[in-house]
């Protein structure tokens, strides 16, 4: 999970967008609204995380799937990014329990700081459509993952008169690409994913969310 950025569905007063300068209230409000979410115990458990796995959380938020993913294998690495500097520290704090096995670092999508074929499996819950630039977010995925490595992106599905809908087509005229749209599809074949699937989920509170899954490689 990440906080919302909407980095060019905005207006601008001058030069600067009119969410800049409440960046850093919001980020610790989102921690502390969504410090426990359903949707990432349903989605770590499907990920299917096994022994040994090195693991890159994308949109990391307040860091419980970065925990949840930590502890659900022995021998569990996980790296966890996020844009928001409240987000890490709070994902920081929370995996200090966890030692080494868990390292946060403050990037965005698009940019990760993480060694070509690192990662086993890359996570991103309800992030995915925040990123400035998604075809080449998975690019950078992509970079990242090893061979036969696997991709779980998920975002929540809001319905048609969700704000959250409202907001990207009142702002940018169109609605927002998330996990559940056909070009993220044909994205992630162009750059060699396969066994790329698309389900429609539901977490513990009934929220519905797409997840989508892909393996490199294949």
């Amino acid at each position: 999970m990440a906080v919302p950025h909407h980095h060019g569905h905005h207006a601008h007063r001058g030069k600067q967008p009119w969410w800049k300068g409440f960046r850093t209230t919001a980020a610790i409000g989102y921690a502390i609204r969504h410090f426990t979410e359903p949707r990432n115990r349903m989605v770590v458990e499907r990920a299917g995380i096994r022994a040994g796995d090195r693991v890159v959380d994308i949109g990391c938020g307040p860091g419980e799937s970065v925990t949840l993913a930590a502890a659900s294998a022995s021998g569990v690495r996980v790296i966890a990014v996020d844009p928001a500097w409240p987000q890490c520290l709070t994902a920081a704090l929370r995996s200090l329990r966890l030692g080494r096995s868990v390292r946060v670092r403050r990037a965005a999508a698009e940019r990760l700081p993480v060694k070509d074929g690192w990662a086993t499996v890359v996570l991103s819950i309800n992030a995915f459509h925040h990123w400035e630039d998604q075809r080449g977010g998975l690019a950078e995925v992509r970079r990242v993952l090893a061979p036969e490595g696997r991709l779980v992106l998920v975002d929540e599905d809001f319905p048609e008169d969700h704000q959250h809908t409202r907001f990207h087509r009142e702002a940018g005229g169109h609605d927002p690409i998330d996990a559940g749209s056909p070009e993220v599809r044909e994205w992630l074949r162009e750059l060699g994913f396969g066994n790329v699937t698309l389900e429609r989920v539901e977490d513990e509170d009934g929220t519905p969310h797409h997840l989508l899954r892909a393996l490199l490689g294949s």
